[in-house]
């Protein structure tokens, strides 16, 4: 997009609520899970968690799809296409009385999350060419994506003390973006190919390997920040912490230290520049130390807000690396390929822990958030040793 060119005030608006509903929507019902679970009584605590991870297996592929679709569709038209999608299969998994059913629904669910979460990041990129301005806007989206948390994670804990089945409704959100979109952004046609801009002597570039790498850690930092997701419930049921009132609410307020960690994401950059993951990951992971270690609900709250806070810092980085590794071109489906594989972290978090932890083992719950803890640290890390072998500067077309 040109800079010259003029928008609606409301079209960042816009592309943030989206923000608000991609990266927190497949866990939003994690409150609800050891409900489920009862409601399922032939169904045993791994097949419940597919409830939250099944929709993040999908998500790799149908985003990789939706990248290239943009070379020939709208991406208005197919961000919308995934949010009727996300709101139709969202809502219909309260309304199931099979748990096979459900599952299906999370499936299609999937679909148009992993249609939504590419374009949700990408969309800056289009409309904030200045490195400066994309960088506040990523870490307001990081800060955006916590707000849905908090949203999702409060009203699902609430609602799932009712009934499991009300807790699908918060997916009704969506209808506000489906809105925004509809009304305040512009039509964002396929670009055209080299081969045509340049008048057929133009030459396709592959997409740099190193991306690869990149999504690799970020399928790791996302895996290790959401074995909250799927197995705090458990954990506070097991244990006789607490219920599923309680649990949304420590899920929910953890998102707070997050949100002001997006905020104040662009100030921290400038000053740590590539060394922000490790300082992210070592917070994340005294976090996961506390909770490990909790007895109590008030400890276990203070383990998940040191979590929110280093989670805030580390999940909108990998963004910006982005732009140091692929041309503007190639970038919506660098995009693509990093949250595909990031999202897929969800479903690898508890096969993940499950390589290290045995669940009939005593303690069990706490050795995962152990395990998190120590991966997360060696992340960040490789994080700063890859970040040393790319440019300084972002690549041009």
């Amino acid at each position: 997009m040109e800079e010259t060119k003029k928008y609606s005030k409301m079209l960042i608006p816009s592309i943030l609520s989206v923000s608000v509903l991609t990266i927190m929507a497949p866990t939003a019902v994690s409150p609800a899970l050891a409900a489920i679970r009862d409601a399922f009584p032939h169904i045993s605590e791994t097949q419940a968690k597919l409830v939250l991870t099944l929709p993040t297996l999908i998500m790799m592929p149908i985003g990789l799809f939706s990248a290239r679709l943009t070379a020939k569709i709208d991406k208005k038209k197919l961000l919308l296409t995934g949010m009727i999608l996300f709101l139709v299969f969202g809502v219909a998994g309260g309304f199931v009385n099979d748990f096979r059913l459900l599952l299906l629904m999370r499936l299609f669910f999937g679909i148009g999350l992993g249609i939504m979460t590419p374009l949700s990041t990408s969309l800056i990129f289009d409309f904030a060419p200045d490195t400066n301005k994309r960088s506040k806007l990523l870490g307001l989206q990081g800060s955006f994506n916590q707000l849905g948390g908090l949203l999702f994670m409060s009203l699902s804990g609430v609602l799932a003390s009712i009934s499991w089945r009300y807790s699908f409704l918060c997916y009704a959100f969506v209808v506000i973006s489906i809105v925004l979109t509809t009304l305040f952004m512009p039509s964002i046609p396929p670009l055209a190919s080299p081969k045509n801009a340049a008048g057929g002597a133009g030459r396709k570039t592959g997409m740099n390997k190193k991306i690869f790498v990149l999504a690799f850690f970020a399928m790791m930092i996302f895996a290790c920040y959401f074995v909250i997701n799927t197995d705090l419930a458990l954990f506070m049921d097991v244990e006789g912490i607490g219920n599923a009132k309680e649990c949304g609410y420590a899920l929910s307020l953890m998102r707070i230290p997050a949100i002001i960690a997006g905020v104040l994401l662009a100030w921290i950059m400038r000053n740590l520049k590539d060394w922000t993951m490790p300082f992210a990951t070592v917070i994340m992971a005294a976090g996961y130390v506390i909770i490990a270690c909790s007895h109590s609900y008030g400890v276990l709250m203070a383990g998940c807000l040191v979590v929110g806070l280093g989670g805030g810092f580390a999940l909108p980085p990998i963004s910006l690396f982005l732009p140091r590794i692929v041309t503007p071109r190639q970038r919506t489906l660098g995009v693509a390929i990093i949250m595909s594989v990031a999202q897929v972290g969800q479903f690898v978090s508890p096969l993940y822990t499950d390589l290290f932890v045995d669940n009939s083992m005593d303690g069990s719950g706490r050795m995962r958030f152990i395990v998190c803890a120590v991966t997360s640290v060696i992340i960040g890390f490789l994080v700063v040793a890859f970040a040393h072998t790319l440019p300084k500067k972002p690549l041009e077309n």
